[in-house]
């Protein structure tokens, strides 16, 4: 399944890394091609290739994932994608 997906949040383009980071491995486990981009501080977007999605859902929920969300009052949007050529 291919997903696009924004993350916007109240910091900066560090914190965004320092969270990917905590979850890369976890994130490699889960897709086969998984990339992220800064539009600016307080704006990312990425695009997934999930090949579990149960894990890759499973990271939205985690203890860490949700501290940081609250920390940085983060809200993020995803849309399935369909390939067409």
């Amino acid at each position: 399944m291919n997903l696009v997906g924004t993350t916007t949040y109240e910091g900066t383009t560090k914190d965004a890394d320092d969270l990917f980071a905590i979850f890369k491995d976890d994130i490699a486990k889960c897709t086969s091609v998984f990339e992220i981009a800064h539009i600016r501080d307080g704006k990312m977007i990425f695009i997934a290739n999930v090949t579990d999605e149960e894990k890759f859902y499973a990271l939205f929920e985690d203890q860490r994932s949700k501290d940081w969300n609250s920390k940085f009052k983060a809200k993020d949007e995803a849309w399935k994608l369909e390939k067409i050529m």
